[in-house]
């Protein structure tokens, strides 16, 4: 990928994941550690494509049409996205903490949709993740790859000797649950045959793990039977 492609995609995912807050040159290229004038030039160019929306001179930038556009299109995860966006944005609002779904594309972690519970959450700062073991989303990911890749994945992260029955339990369950700073990480895994496996995690406080637990697995099975309806009518499966 050249640089400037990866400046652009750089630049469109910040604005994006700012969930609608307008973002000035400055504020992108200080935060990407991009030279301001190649990142204003970048964002007039993704304004004349369609990818960004310029409100003023002084106010920036926001999301443009296009970005919309793109997501009406039929596809897989243009379903899955469908499917769990309000699933999910319903169980962040009951649990008060933010949540993400994700997919694996290779080796990177792709965020497809999430639910943010301003102002005590931070938004996260891209879409596209390389580092799994930390997070509930990956861990669950990893575990739907064989053992090849999954060993590969974790040695790259320096995670050794492989954790073998950690990766076994997430397999027969489909859910994870580890401590982190002062929260319960949890995530749940949907495993269906016209889709690629995906799954949703997040974290609350220890006193509100067992609401989490029962409430995360209703979710899982609503989006599992939206799923389910959507392939049966979709023109092209996984």
């Amino acid at each position: 990928m050249t640089k400037s492609l990866q400046k652009a995609f750089d630049i469109l995912e910040f604005v994006v994941l700012k969930n609608g807050q307008v973002v000035t040159p400055s504020e992108a290229a200080n935060a990407l550690r991009i030279n301001l004038a190649t990142c204003t030039r970048i964002m007039g160019e993704l304004v004349e494509r369609g990818y960004l929306m310029k409100i003023s001179r002084k106010a920036g930038y926001v999301p443009g049409p296009m970005i919309a556009s793109l997501n009406t299109r039929q596809n897989v995860f243009e379903r899955i996205t469908s499917a769990a966006r309000e699933p999910i944005a319903e169980l962040s609002k009951k649990l008060g903490c933010q949540i993400n779904l994700s997919v694996m594309n290779g080796d990177h972690r792709i965020m497809l949709t999430f639910h943010l519970n301003a102002p005590i959450t931070r938004p996260w700062e891209t879409f596209f993740f390389t580092s799994h073991w930390s997070s509930a989303t990956g861990r669950l990911l990893i575990a739907s790859r064989n053992d090849s890749d999954a060993k590969r994945l974790l040695l790259q992260e320096g995670v050794s000797p492989f954790p073998r029955d950690d990766i076994e339990q997430m397999r027969r369950t489909g859910f994870v649950r580890f401590p982190s700073d002062n929260l319960i990480i949890l995530g749940r895994a949907i495993h269906l045959s016209d889709y690629p496996p995906m799954a949703f995690g997040f974290g609350v406080p220890e006193q509100r793990e067992e609401i989490a637990f029962r409430a995360s697995a209703e979710t899982a099975e609503i989006i599992r039977r939206a799923l389910q309806t959507s392939s049966r009518t979709a023109e092209q499966p996984f």
